[in-house]
């Protein structure tokens, strides 16, 4: 097998994964307040 498609393999499976955390944690880079507060449960908007 090519190492380069190892590598793309490799690279993809962990972009994969980091969505997936993003996900599971409610984390954005792009989110001016930062991270989310790590609570069970779906709730609704905290700003007025």
């Amino acid at each position: 097998m090519d190492p380069r498609n190892i590598f793309y393999s490799v690279w993809s499976g962990g972009i994969g994964a980091l969505f997936l955390a993003a996900t599971l944690f409610g984390y954005s880079p792009f989110a001016d307040g930062g991270r989310a507060p790590a609570r069970a449960g779906i709730y609704g908007p905290t700003h007025k």
